[in-house]
């Protein structure tokens, strides 16, 4: 006779008689579930017949460790585990000081783009890009250990509970096992390519998955020896996700736009699909890199965002599913999110998700990716970031929702269907919101919701969600925790405390009410320090919070004013007095390096754009990674209305101001005309000096 047990993602045959042993020494409250006999189809004896017992146990709380990227390698986003509210600081790493200024630990002082921490053996594990791995104590924060000289690991690292091994995956191809006490590398695999993507390693009970170059690996964890390779014939642009269930392996492909279905047995293709409209093409930009797919297994779909021009960030979004889906069949090209059949790549369904993300002036990154939940009877819904418009302009129509992955969920609605889900912000507002050029990555765990937004950390308790809520007028409710900011700028609604709380007026560039905050009137930290990216992590009894300058927050359950400790005594460094006037002439390409002094900034024009917030002035094309001039819509009025036609692609410029920092790139805020000058070209592009630098050494 045989059961088979589905414990931990993996499928064990034991015989009966072996059994026993293990349910007689089974922990209080685990329970024998589903007792299936079926039509047998073969006997090997007269006598005896075949059993199947799926056999589910309480879950080992080590096991459900947030312990590699997306907590699984289904990359659900999802944890059962929670962290009882009201919660207060544990710990902090590479962010705050002791006194709330800026103590940054790694090179840059920042994380690479998706990197999330992943825990294991007591530890908490950080891709730190050129600085190899970090290791941290999970219950201090305190440094434990640092593996450089792996190259630049710019992917999520993912922690092994059978080797006790750390797997990273290195920018320059290879694959590393690191020993988690002490960071030894115990074995490389070396494939040959390279890539700059973040491409985390899933880790399964025995081997290990990743992507480099055109080709998806499995290697065999234990021995790290090939067992198959996967010729994709373009580059994967995104890590492996695994469904158990069909025991596939789903990725995607760019420029091609292709999601791939591979056979984990031998690495042969199943199927492969271009879910994306036929009008759109790599070049708009639409993209699947900076994603990840996610598995709904036990609905039995793999979900997949694409990442769309800016320009449909400007279609009116409805209230109701239906005008949704009248919107998304008549503009297929705005569809975003796929939901791909696992058997055979079709799309069951149009999901009602309009793109979004972190960005403006033209901009538009890839945006939150899904999370799927599985709830105790078995059914999963997505939780993400829905639109519909209500206020303003189409940028202030998004909202957490609920997607539906069938019609059995909720009476009345059907597979891609989404509910909105209640959010209090601004604070008190009677039209709540959050921006679509600033979506917030979306992770849950439990009844908890959390929201990653560039400047704070939201999270709510999800209340009520029967069936007959949803709708735009009558939401899924919530009770509103306590948000995490980057920097408390609001120095008279509470002192600097080593808790990091403040019970009301938390302030950064907006208002967000009660919470805790990382750093004490120092401004817009995540501009100098930019990744594009926060993410939030619960894992055993710690909520982590991976700001958008890659600090590391622990919280655990408590009382918010007894936290406190746990980061590093570092003095700030202090950035010298303000320049009076322009102290330098400098080219747009040196402006880096000028951090805080007051120069006046030479080039020619090749990006003008008016987000309505504010006008950039970019000297490359796409601008992300150069200098630039921001004028803000405040200011608009002594340029006479519109800044931007006062200025044109390919005119020479001279603009003076002070370096300062826009989402990682330098920049200066001009608030004046008179900031700006108009120059001729020969001037800018050195065919001759300026009449008063000529024969001088540039320096005004």
């Amino acid at each position: 006779m045989i059961i088979h047990r589905h414990f931990a993602g993996a499928i064990l045959l034991l015989p009966v008689l072996a059994l026993l042993p293990v349910i007689a020494t089974l922990p209080r409250g685990s329970q024998l579930m589903s007792v299936v006999v079926p039509q047998a189809t073969h006997q090997p004896q007269a006598t005896s017949s075949s059993l199947y017992l799926p056999l589910i146990m309480r879950p080992d709380p080590n096991v459900n460790e947030w312990s590699q990227h997306g907590h699984d390698a289904q990359r659900t986003g999802y944890t059962p585990q929670t962290v009882p509210y009201p919660w207060r600081w544990r710990w902090s790493w590479n962010g705050p000081n002791a006194s709330g200024g800026i103590a940054k630990v790694t090179t840059g002082g920042t994380l690479p783009r998706n990197v999330q921490p992943v825990t294991g053996g007591g530890r908490v594990y950080l891709a730190a890009g050129i600085d190899g791995v970090f290791a941290l104590s999970e219950a201090t924060g305190q440094q434990l250990w640092r593996r450089s000289g792996i190259g630049d690991v710019r992917s999520t690292v993912a922690y092994d509970r059978d080797t006790d091994t750390v797997f990273a995956v290195s920018a320059t191809g290879r694959l590393y096992q690191l020993r988690a006490q002490d960071g030894a590398v115990l074995a490389a695999f070396a494939t040959g390519q390279s890539s700059t993507l973040p491409l985390p390693p899933a880790v399964l009970s025995d081997r290990v998955l990743f992507a480099m170059g055109t080709a998806v690996y499995a290697v065999d964890k234990r021995t790290m020896q090939l067992l198959w390779r996967y010729d994709a014939g373009a580059t994967v642009a995104v890590p492996p996700a695994y469904s158990p269930s069909r025991n596939l392996v789903i990725v995607a492909t760019e420029p091609d736009l292709f999601v791939h279905a591979i056979n984990n047995v031998d690495g042969m293709r199943r199927w492969r699909v271009r879910p994306v409209h036929a009008g759109r093409r790599f070049e708009d930009p639409t993209e699947f890199r900076f994603g990840w797919p996610v598995i709904a297994d036990g609905a039995g779909y793999a979900l997949i965002k694409a990442r769309l021009p800016w320009q449909t960030l400007w279609r009116d979004w409805p209230q109701t599913n239906n005008g949704m889906r009248q919107l998304l069949t008549q503009y297929p090209g705005d569809q975003a999110l796929f939901a791909l059949d696992l058997d055979d790549g079709s799309v069951p369904f149009i999901a009602h998700v309009g793109h979004g993300g972190y960005g403006d002036n033209d901009y538009l990154p890839m945006g939150p990716q899904p999370v799927v939940k599985r709830f105790p009877d078995g059914r999963e819904v997505v939780y993400t970031i829905i639109r519909a418009r209500h206020a303003h302009d189409a940028r202030w129509d998004s909202h957490f929702g609920e997607m539906l992955l069938d019609s059995a969920t909720v009476s009345g609605l059907q597979g891609g269907e989404v509910r909105f889900i209640a959010y209090d912000y601004p604070p008190g507002s009677a039209a709540p919101y959050l921006l679509t050029d600033e979506q917030p990555n979306v992770t849950v765990a439990g009844d908890y919701l959390f929201g990653a937004h560039w400047e704070a950390g939201f999270a709510a308790r999800i209340l009520d969600r029967s069936a007959a809520r949803g709708s735009f007028g009558v939401p899924i409710t919530t009770q509103r925790l306590a948000t995490v900011v980057t920097s408390q700028d609001n120095a008279g609604a509470c002192a600097f405390s080593a808790t990091h709380y403040c019970a009301g007026g938390l302030e950064n560039t907006r208002f967000y009410d009660f919470g805790f905050y990382l750093y004490y009137r120092q401004g817009a930290v995540y501009d100098r320090y930019w990744s594009e990216y926060a993410v939030w992590v619960v894992s055993n009894e710690n909520i982590y919070f991976r700001t958008a300058d890659g600090a590391i927050v622990a919280l655990t359950s408590g009382a918010p004013q007894s936290g406190g400790g746990g980061a590093p005594a570092v003095a700030a460094a202090a950035l010298p007095a303000p320049d009076a006037a322009p102290v330098a002439v400098i080219p747009h390409t040196a402006a880096r390096v000028w951090e805080g002094r007051h120069v006046t900034v030479i080039g020619t024009l090749q990006y003008v754009f008016n987000n309505g917030k504010q006008v950039l002035l970019g000297f490359s094309n796409p601008h992300r990674g150069s200098f630039k001039a921001l004028i803000r819509q405040a200011a608009w009025e002594r340029f006479g209305g519109r800044p931007e036609t006062r200025y044109r692609v390919g005119q020479a410029v001279r603009i003076s101001g002070v370096i300062t920092w826009y989402q990682g790139d330098p920049a200066i805020m001009v608030t004046t005309p008179e900031q700006i000058e108009v120059v001729e070209d020969r001037w800018v592009l050195g065919e001759s000096a300026p009449p008063d630098q000529q024969g001088g050494s540039g320096a005004e």
